[in-house]
């Protein structure tokens, strides 16, 4: 597994929702689920299928997108599917499947988190502060880069640490993107972004 792959996946770790946490080996239908958040709910189930691109995941996705009137491609993450199963013969597996992730979690990403949707209805009633918050609660849900950066770029306008936050994650990207893929390179980077996830939630 690359530190591409690796580096996206330690969000879930560091962010050390617990109630993910328990949620990764039980049954979405139970009814302890059902009573969750569906902003958590849709975290959980996207977590899921990020960590194990199976069909039943994928469907579970696709109920929770009727239920909730959002719209969903399933069957394009299918295709990503189907291709991270031909990876391993391919020659150039690590490369293809820093791709191959970048495009999965694009894939995630385009389900917006409800915290997004929390941010816009307080900008809209000129509650800033909750507007920033829920703004950066969303950005803690995405994995994919263009993603964050892009939700940081957004917020700087009306909150100019935002810019800061997305100096840093550059800066966390580049480390990923120029480094091997030791541990000891991993624990700097483990470090690095937990010290970003706690700067976020520090400004919540």
């Amino acid at each position: 597994m690359s530190l591409t792959v690796v580096f996206t996946a330690l969000v879930f770790f560091i962010i050390g929702r617990s109630i993910l946490l328990r949620w990764r080996a039980g049954r979405l239908d139970a009814a302890e689920f059902k009573q969750l958040e569906p902003a958590v709910q849709l975290a959980v189930l996207k977590e899921r299928l990020l960590e194990l691109p199976s069909e039943r995941n994928l469907q579970n996705i696709e109920s929770f997108a009727k239920e909730n009137g959002l719209a969903t491609d399933i069957n394009s993450y299918r295709q990503l599917i189907q291709e991270q199963m031909q990876l391993s013969k391919e020659k150039e597996a690590m490369a293809l499947d820093n791709l191959l992730y970048e495009r999965q979690t694009e894939w995630i990403d385009s389900i917006t988190p409800f915290e997004f949707s929390l941010a816009k209805e307080a900008k809209e009633k000129g509650e800033m502060d909750d507007f920033i918050e829920w703004s950066l609660e969303g950005v803690l849900r995405l994995y994919s880069d263009k993603k964050i950066e892009s939700a940081l770029s957004e917020l700087e306008p009306f909150y100019p640490k935002a810019k800061e936050l997305l100096d840093q994650y550059l800066s966390l990207k580049k480390t990923r993107d120029d480094s091997a893929p030791t541990d000891s390179v991993l624990d700097k980077l483990k470090a690095e972004k937990q010290a970003w996830v706690e700067a976020i939630r520090e400004l919540n």
